[in-house]
Protein backbone atom coordinates (compact mmCIF):
# COMPACT_ATOMS: atom_id res chain seq x y z
CA UNK A 1 0.00 0.00 0.00
CA UNK A 2 1.55 3.47 -1.01
CA UNK A 3 1.67 6.22 1.00
CA UNK A 4 -1.77 8.12 -0.20
CA UNK A 5 -3.18 4.90 0.26
CA UNK A 6 -2.08 4.67 3.88
CA UNK A 7 -3.55 8.44 4.63
CA UNK A 8 -6.63 7.79 3.19
CA UNK A 9 -7.32 5.39 4.83
CA UNK A 10 -5.78 6.71 8.30
CA UNK A 11 -8.14 9.71 7.38
CA UNK A 12 -11.13 7.61 7.18
CA UNK A 13 -10.81 5.14 10.26
CA UNK A 14 -10.29 8.52 12.15
CA UNK A 15 -13.95 10.31 10.32
CA UNK A 16 -15.90 7.29 10.77
CA UNK A 17 -16.84 7.23 14.61
CA UNK A 18 -17.15 11.23 13.98
CA UNK A 19 -20.09 10.71 11.60
CA UNK A 20 -21.81 8.59 13.64
CA UNK A 21 -21.13 11.17 16.88
CA UNK A 22 -22.22 14.03 14.91
CA UNK A 23 -25.77 12.03 14.14
CA UNK A 24 -25.83 11.02 17.69
CA UNK A 25 -26.23 15.05 18.43
CA UNK A 26 -22.34 15.71 19.35
CA UNK A 27 -21.80 19.18 18.59
CA UNK A 28 -18.25 18.98 19.30
CA UNK A 29 -17.97 15.67 16.39
CA UNK A 30 -19.40 17.90 14.11
CA UNK A 31 -17.05 21.14 15.02
CA UNK A 32 -14.06 18.53 14.28
CA UNK A 33 -15.67 17.19 11.07
CA UNK A 34 -15.54 20.33 9.56
CA UNK A 35 -12.34 21.76 10.53
CA UNK A 36 -11.21 18.20 8.81
CA UNK A 37 -12.78 18.84 5.63
CA UNK A 38 -12.41 22.52 5.70
CA UNK A 39 -9.64 22.52 3.29
CA UNK A 40 -11.70 20.30 0.75
CA UNK A 41 -14.57 22.51 1.38
CA UNK A 42 -12.54 25.54 0.40
CA UNK A 43 -11.20 24.13 -2.51
CA UNK A 44 -14.58 23.40 -3.66
CA UNK A 45 -15.95 26.68 -2.86
CA UNK A 46 -12.97 28.79 -4.48
CA UNK A 47 -13.45 26.57 -7.77
CA UNK A 48 -16.98 27.94 -7.79
CA UNK A 49 -16.28 30.99 -7.34
CA UNK A 50 -13.20 31.01 -9.88
CA UNK A 51 -13.80 33.51 -13.00
CA UNK A 52 -17.03 34.87 -10.83
CA UNK A 53 -18.00 38.47 -11.40
CA UNK A 54 -20.73 40.31 -9.92
CA UNK A 55 -20.62 37.65 -6.63
CA UNK A 56 -20.08 39.40 -3.19
CA UNK A 57 -19.82 36.01 -1.91
CA UNK A 58 -16.10 34.59 -0.70
CA UNK A 59 -15.42 30.78 -0.64
CA UNK A 60 -15.30 31.50 3.31
CA UNK A 61 -19.21 32.89 2.99
CA UNK A 62 -19.87 30.10 0.79
CA UNK A 63 -18.24 27.30 2.90
CA UNK A 64 -20.16 28.89 5.84
CA UNK A 65 -23.55 29.21 4.42
CA UNK A 66 -23.20 25.49 2.94
CA UNK A 67 -22.14 24.58 6.38
CA UNK A 68 -25.26 25.66 8.08
CA UNK A 69 -27.63 24.24 5.95
CA UNK A 70 -25.24 20.86 6.39
CA UNK A 71 -25.64 20.93 10.27
CA UNK A 72 -29.34 20.38 10.15
CA UNK A 73 -28.80 17.12 8.39
CA UNK A 74 -27.84 14.86 11.10
CA UNK A 75 -30.01 11.87 9.59
CA UNK A 76 -27.94 11.72 6.96
CA UNK A 77 -26.54 8.82 6.97
CA UNK A 78 -22.56 10.22 5.12
CA UNK A 79 -20.64 6.66 4.62
CA UNK A 80 -16.97 8.32 3.64
CA UNK A 81 -15.34 11.56 2.75
CA UNK A 82 -16.50 11.26 -0.74
CA UNK A 83 -20.28 11.54 0.51
CA UNK A 84 -19.75 14.35 2.69
CA UNK A 85 -17.99 16.19 -0.13
CA UNK A 86 -21.12 15.22 -2.57
CA UNK A 87 -23.62 16.43 -0.22
CA UNK A 88 -21.30 19.35 0.29
CA UNK A 89 -21.50 20.45 -3.33
CA UNK A 90 -24.85 19.64 -3.64
CA UNK A 91 -25.40 22.72 -1.07
CA UNK A 92 -22.34 25.53 -2.14
CA UNK A 93 -24.31 25.35 -5.29
CA UNK A 94 -27.75 25.59 -4.29
CA UNK A 95 -26.53 28.94 -2.04
CA UNK A 96 -24.75 29.93 -4.96
CA UNK A 97 -27.57 29.67 -6.86
CA UNK A 98 -29.90 31.40 -4.37
CA UNK A 99 -27.29 34.13 -4.44
CA UNK A 100 -27.33 34.67 -7.57
CA UNK A 101 -31.53 34.69 -7.90
CA UNK A 102 -31.14 37.31 -5.22
CA UNK A 103 -29.04 39.68 -6.73
CA UNK A 104 -30.96 39.28 -10.08
CA UNK A 105 -34.10 40.40 -8.42
CA UNK A 106 -32.71 43.33 -7.21
CA UNK A 107 -33.45 45.89 -9.73
CA UNK A 108 -31.18 48.12 -8.70
CA UNK A 109 -28.14 46.48 -8.81
CA UNK A 110 -29.48 44.13 -12.08
CA UNK A 111 -26.28 42.24 -13.12
CA UNK A 112 -26.10 39.15 -15.53
CA UNK A 113 -24.04 36.82 -13.20
CA UNK A 114 -22.24 34.46 -15.41
CA UNK A 115 -20.31 31.19 -13.92
CA UNK A 116 -17.34 29.64 -15.94
CA UNK A 117 -17.28 26.18 -15.87
CA UNK A 118 -15.02 23.35 -16.90
CA UNK A 119 -17.33 22.88 -19.92
CA UNK A 120 -15.82 23.45 -23.79
CA UNK A 121 -17.39 26.80 -24.85
CA UNK A 122 -15.93 30.29 -25.98
CA UNK A 123 -18.46 31.96 -23.77
CA UNK A 124 -19.25 31.85 -20.03
CA UNK A 125 -22.65 30.22 -19.11
CA UNK A 126 -25.33 32.01 -17.26
CA UNK A 127 -25.42 30.02 -14.13
CA UNK A 128 -29.61 30.41 -14.12
CA UNK A 129 -29.64 28.49 -17.50
CA UNK A 130 -27.36 25.52 -16.43
CA UNK A 131 -29.59 25.45 -13.31
CA UNK A 132 -32.45 24.96 -15.68
CA UNK A 133 -30.62 22.61 -17.71
CA UNK A 134 -29.37 20.53 -14.55
CA UNK A 135 -33.25 20.76 -13.55
CA UNK A 136 -34.34 19.37 -16.89
CA UNK A 137 -31.33 16.38 -16.00
CA UNK A 138 -32.50 15.44 -12.64
CA UNK A 139 -35.94 14.74 -14.48
CA UNK A 140 -34.67 12.95 -17.19
CA UNK A 141 -31.73 11.19 -15.23
CA UNK A 142 -30.96 11.89 -11.71
CA UNK A 143 -28.09 9.53 -11.60
CA UNK A 144 -26.40 11.64 -14.31
CA UNK A 145 -27.45 14.79 -13.12
CA UNK A 146 -25.43 13.84 -9.16
CA UNK A 147 -22.65 12.92 -11.48
CA UNK A 148 -22.40 16.44 -12.96
CA UNK A 149 -22.90 17.79 -9.61
CA UNK A 150 -20.28 16.01 -7.76
CA UNK A 151 -17.47 16.30 -11.13
CA UNK A 152 -18.42 19.74 -11.84
CA UNK A 153 -19.25 21.73 -8.96
CA UNK A 154 -17.21 19.38 -6.51
CA UNK A 155 -14.55 18.67 -8.36
CA UNK A 156 -14.31 15.19 -7.29
CA UNK A 157 -12.49 12.83 -8.63
CA UNK A 158 -14.62 10.08 -10.70
CA UNK A 159 -13.05 7.24 -8.72
CA UNK A 160 -14.50 9.54 -5.71
CA UNK A 161 -18.11 9.38 -7.61
CA UNK A 162 -18.07 6.10 -8.15
CA UNK A 163 -17.28 5.03 -4.73
CA UNK A 164 -20.20 7.38 -4.11
CA UNK A 165 -22.75 5.94 -6.64
CA UNK A 166 -21.49 2.80 -6.80
CA UNK A 167 -20.51 2.33 -9.71
CA UNK A 168 -17.02 1.65 -11.80
CA UNK A 169 -14.80 4.31 -12.77
CA UNK A 170 -15.06 3.54 -16.50
CA UNK A 171 -18.76 3.91 -16.01
CA UNK A 172 -18.78 7.39 -14.61
CA UNK A 173 -16.41 8.77 -17.28
CA UNK A 174 -18.89 7.34 -19.94
CA UNK A 175 -22.08 9.11 -18.07
CA UNK A 176 -19.90 12.43 -17.58
CA UNK A 177 -18.95 12.27 -21.17
CA UNK A 178 -22.76 11.75 -21.86
CA UNK A 179 -24.22 14.28 -19.58
CA UNK A 180 -21.91 16.89 -20.19
CA UNK A 181 -23.05 17.08 -24.09
CA UNK A 182 -26.60 16.46 -23.02
CA UNK A 183 -25.87 19.90 -20.75
CA UNK A 184 -24.08 21.96 -23.19
CA UNK A 185 -26.76 21.37 -25.49
CA UNK A 186 -29.62 21.77 -23.44
CA UNK A 187 -28.12 25.36 -22.79
CA UNK A 188 -27.86 26.19 -26.13
CA UNK A 189 -31.91 25.71 -26.50
CA UNK A 190 -33.43 28.77 -26.89
CA UNK A 191 -36.40 27.43 -24.77
CA UNK A 192 -34.05 27.01 -21.93
CA UNK A 193 -33.16 31.04 -22.24
CA UNK A 194 -36.80 31.79 -23.11
CA UNK A 195 -38.25 30.36 -19.45
CA UNK A 196 -35.26 31.49 -17.59
CA UNK A 197 -35.94 35.28 -18.89
CA UNK A 198 -39.77 35.00 -18.60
Amino acid sequence: MDAQAQIAEARQTQIAPLFSAWRAGDEQACEHLFRLFYPDLNRIAAGLLRNERNVSLSAGDLVQEAVLRLIQLRQIAYADRAHFLALSSRFMRRVLIDHVRAKQSDKRHHHKVTLTTRFERSRPVDLGVLDQAMVRLGLIDRERADIVEMRYFGGMTLKDIGEVLGLSEATVKRRWTSARAWLLDAMDDPFVAAQFDA
